[in-house]
């Protein structure tokens, strides 16, 4: 950033700045608290982003003192914790409830409209900056529009990966309300894994930049060494996985989470589901062990490891057939006599402990490949902590996934299936993007295929049946 660049940011109430995907917005937030005084709060949307951003001040070395880093519901939340009375929140609505977040921004807004929230602020920060604001819904907007009347405001951002308008409208970049501030940009991300590739995902940008709006587009994919195109029939990762196996992460992205599942399944537990923040599965389960016993619970423990597991309705047949009639004398059964055990355990006692003990076998068991660890593992975190604190698994769930204390990241898989929405703001060694579905409405849109093609350090691959890919 340069010194002309710097000041006319520094002398704007508020201010907004393009940087394309991988081009040093997370350098330039730094940069900024380098050259700024007070304490600055820092806001993007998601954990990921949270921990990418408390990295690179790590590495830069600047003092936890010089910032807060959250997202924007978790500061959300936390105020309106602090001030429900004032911010007219649900208290009795958990995480499992669509209204959960939600009333949190509506929340935000009619608290910072209290000029006594405001002063706290002004005493506590001296700017606010919102990374990724191309993806702020419109409530989101207005929650920063009120800090604004209190804050110098930064926004950071790139209209091209807005991707999160299905649940509420984006904001119009053209029409922000903070004035844009160019400042020249690289692609510092490929600079030492793929500068060629960097160079081309560059080109590519402007490429796609039209169909923002509303063009249609169409892009040539050929003869670049960092791109390779494979026939939907002639794709087996088994094929791939010497090439793979050189990279240290390796994600597949499709559009759908009924395609991302079924990636996970096709493979054999070689990939991870990459799991939804809110993990539905999670309460749905947990409420069903909470509300049946006996036969009906230990199906519906079979049931919840189907899910999560690969060959657990072949393998476990007789099984699921028996309790399925509401029978659970396993005696002429002679496969997995272990299993077997714990289910007929499960239907004498209805107890947590043996729902943890049956559902605990199958990550050792070798028969058994878990496809979804991160839905498997919350499971068994949500019984443990109903046992040691006497309450429901559904409040267990509850308070492993709302509590910051106890919350756990999945973040060590080498493979990992996941969609554009989940993968946003990530960087992996080889990306493997499905665009062989023949009805467009079903593959990446432009904006979805720019985020998945720079989620990319080293190598892309399109399981497409043409080299001619239109938006």
């Amino acid at each position: 950033m340069t010194n002309e660049e710097w000041n006319k940011i520094n002398n704007s109430h508020s201010s907004a700045i393009v940087a394309p995907a991988g081009h040093g917005k997370t350098e330039m937030i730094t940069e900024i608290i380098n050259r700024s005084s007070g304490k600055h709060l820092i806001l993007t949307h998601t954990n990921a982003g949270v921990d990418a951003i408390q990295k690179r001040m790590a590495k830069k070395k600047i003092s936890s003192n010089r910032f807060k880093v959250e997202t924007i519901a978790s500061f959300c939340i936390r105020w309106c914790n602090a001030y429900f009375n004032t911010s007219q929140i649900d208290l009795s609505l958990s995480p499992s409830d669509r209204k959960y977040y939600n009333q949190f921004y509506t929340g935000a807004k009619i608290l910072f409209q209290n000029e006594w929230a405001g002063n706290i602020l002004k005493l506590t920060y001296s700017r606010v900056i919102v990374d990724e604001y191309q993806d702020c819904t419109l409530k989101h907007h207005a929650v920063i529009k009120e800090l604004e009347k209190y804050l110098q405001v930064i926004v950071l951002g790139d209209p091209l990966q807005g991707i999160f308008s299905f649940k509420d409208p984006l904001v119009d970049w053209s029409n922000l309300g903070y004035p844009i501030i160019k400042v020249k940009t690289y692609p510092w991300r490929w600079e030492k894994t793929n500068k060629v590739l960097g160079e081309y995902l560059n080109i590519l940008k402007n490429q796609l930049w039209p169909t923002l709006s509303g063009k249609k587009c169409s892009i040539s994919i050929s003869n670049n060494p960092n791109i390779s195109i494979i026939n939907p029939h002639n794709f087996d990762i088994y094929k791939l996985l010497p090439e793979l196996q050189n990279f240290s992460s390796v994600i597949y992205v499709t559009k759908w989470e009924k395609q991302q599942l079924e990636f996970c399944k096709r493979w054999g537990g070689l990939f991870q589901m990459d799991e939804k923040l809110d993990c539905n599965e999670l309460f749905e389960y947990a409420s069903f062990f909470d509300d049946n016993t006996g036969c009906k619970l230990a199906l519906s423990a079979l049931y919840f490891a189907h899910e999560c597991a690969t060959k657990v309705s072949t393998e476990l047949k007789s099984y699921f057939e028996n309790l399925q009639k509401d029978r659970c004398n396993f005696s002429r059964i002679t496969k997995h006599k272990n299993i077997g055990s714990k289910i007929k355990l499960l239907c004498t006692t209805s107890n947590l402990n043996s729902l943890y003990e049956l559902l605990s076998c199958f990550k050792d068991l070798p028969d058994f490949k878990i496809y979804r660890k991160e839905l498997y593992y919350e499971m068994l975190r949500s019984i443990k902590y109903a046992l040691e604190h006497n309450v429901s698994i559904s409040d267990g769930a509850n308070h492993i996934r709302r509590d910051l204390h106890l919350q756990k990241r999945y973040t060590q898989f080498k493979f990992l299936s996941t969609r554009t929405l989940l993968s946003k703001g990530l960087e992996f060694d080889c990306v493997i993007i499905d665009m062989s579905d023949s009805d467009m409405k079903n593959r990446l849109n432009a904006k979805e295929f720019y985020v998945a093609m720079t989620r990319a350090m080293k190598k892309i691959y399109i399981i497409s049946d043409t080299l001619q890919l239109s938006f």
